[in-house]
């Protein structure tokens, strides 16, 4: 919602009522997959699409027979409920898969608790110790980096197919029920190779600042069906820190400026300065840009979110339009700073356009994730594919009201008239309307114009008068 007072008029646009989207979108050698967090985690009230991410994990593993070979890694790792854990079902899943004759690895962060034993009673350095076809185990060193890679790479022999899992969910009931995440899974040996040679950088030990550690996964190429472009995949820590070297943030900078109609994004944080200066620059162009951030990390020292808000800081009117997160899947309320509300760390970019991309991971935005040439193990896929940009914008739409029409009005001193900008999200007939009280819906009656269909944002010009009105933007009835 936008709301903005002026010389006796008001302003409001009131979103048209949003279909509930899919929490999964299946392509030829793709799945993308959000969850719905309810905000509870008791094992006996779990909503529909809560644990959507957690059970596809779980059937990957599954899948493992004789012979296969999986890689997991995880920042976090709890939960032992059976029915709604995360720890304890995917242990007892590998536990499984090992005595079928998988082989598998898991990397863990510093904080994992390895020797924790979970439903059913069963711990990492248990499986670990198995006197045959034992858990490959590894943790990173404690200090100051983190191992935050959220990801799972998997081989079927019989099938030939490597399978990546990756993205912003962590193996823990949270993650499923009181954050917003997404994770996409691809079938691609080029892309699953790349995951496998990092994920053994890891079981090896190699963490983060190692100086052994190798770079040569990082920038890996793929290609996949509906592709006219390679993808390609960074691995933190990078071998270039510096800005506009090579890592994440100069591929990053480098999109936004080449962006020509849309961005999106949902963001756990956001730290760098060059992202704020590249947003404005496509403000600046004429490129529409809605994003979140969650309230919990928007007032951190180093957040530049508030660059984001500053006026000073844009050529036009143009600007990033930002959107409170809902605060569950039923939409009962938004955003009211609870924790990693938002833990999604993704943008897309002209996802309707000529050359659509997502970029999402495991990274937040920061300089430990997108330059560190010694901080955190992260991964970030920059991904030029329709299907999946639909994909992910359907999560930002889920998540926000970033895909709902809106407008906003203001005028120029003493001036006759004023502006109206407003924004469509598709190519539908909507109308202006007007009414004396906000509250009544029956009174939104009164049409101001219609609008022409047109996806994108546009300008009116209205003449001013001393009434109190109430405008908003809805679909011709």
């Amino acid at each position: 919602m936008r709301i903005r007072g002026i010389a006796g008029w008001l302003i409001c646009a009131l979103a048209a009522t949003c279909a509930v989207w899919a929490d999964t979108y299946t392509g030829a050698d793709w799945i993308v997959r959000f969850n719905r967090p309810d905000q509870t985690t008791s094992p006996t009230n779990m909503g529909a699409g809560e644990f959507a991410i957690r059970d596809a994990l779980l059937a990957r593993i599954d899948a493992l027979q004789s012979n296969d070979w999986a890689g997991l890694a995880t920042y976090t790792f709890l939960g032992s409920s059976s029915n709604a854990g995360v720890a304890g079902p995917i242990l007892f899943a590998v536990s499984n898969a090992l005595a079928r004759g998988a082989k598998i690895g898991f990397a863990a962060d510093k904080g994992v608790n390895v020797t924790s034993n979970f439903w059913p009673g069963i711990s990492l350095s248990n499986l670990a110790a198995r006197p045959v076809n034992p858990l490959q185990l590894s943790r990173a060193p404690t200090n100051s980096n983190l191992m935050h890679d959220k990801a799972g790479v998997f081989w079927y022999r019989a099938a030939a197919q490597g399978w990546v899992m990756a993205g912003s969910w962590n193996f823990t009931p949270p993650a499923c029920s009181q954050q917003w995440n997404v994770m996409a899974e691809i079938q691609n040996n080029d892309l699953a190779a790349a995951y496998s040679n990092e994920m053994r950088e890891l079981l090896e030990g190699r963490f983060h600042s190692n100086t052994n550690k190798s770079h040569a996964p990082d920038g890996a190429r793929f290609r996949l069906a509906g592709m006219d472009r390679d993808g390609w995949v960074r691995f933190a820590p990078y071998s270039d820190g510096r800005y506009g070297g090579t890592n994440a943030l100069t591929d990053i900078v480098a999109a936004i400026d080449a962006a020509q109609e849309e961005i999106f994004f949902g963001l756990n944080l956001l730290t760098r300065s060059a992202v704020v200066a590249a947003l404005a620059r496509a403000c600046d162009r004429g490129v529409v840009v809605h994003g979140t951030v969650p309230k919990s990390d928007r007032d951190l020292a180093d957040s530049v979110y508030s660059d984001l808000l500053a006026p000073t800081n844009y050529a036009t009117r143009n600007r990033v339009v930002p959107f409170n997160a809902y605060y569950d899947a039923a939409h009962s309320r938004h955003d009211n700073g609870s924790s990693d509300l938002v833990h999604a760390k993704y943008m897309v970019l002209d996802p309707r356009g000529a050359n659509p991309l997502v970029i999402h991971g495991s990274a937040n935005w920061t300089w430990g994730a997108l330059e560190s040439t010694s901080a955190n193990d992260e991964n970030v896929q920059f991904l030029p594919h329709r299907g999946i940009a639909a994909a992910f914008l359907a999560h930002f739409a889920e998540m926000t009201d970033g895909m709902k029409p809106w407008c906003a009005m203001g005028s120029s001193g003493s001036s006759a008239s004023a502006w109206l900008d407003y924004w469509l999200p598709d190519g539908v007939a909507c109308e202006l309307v007007h009414a004396p009280d906000l509250a009544d819906v029956a009174l939104w009656t009164n049409r101001v114009q219609l609008l022409p269909p047109g996806r994108g944002t546009n300008t009116l010009t209205l003449p001013r008068d001393a009434a109190r009105r109430f405008f908003r933007i809805q679909p011709v009835p």
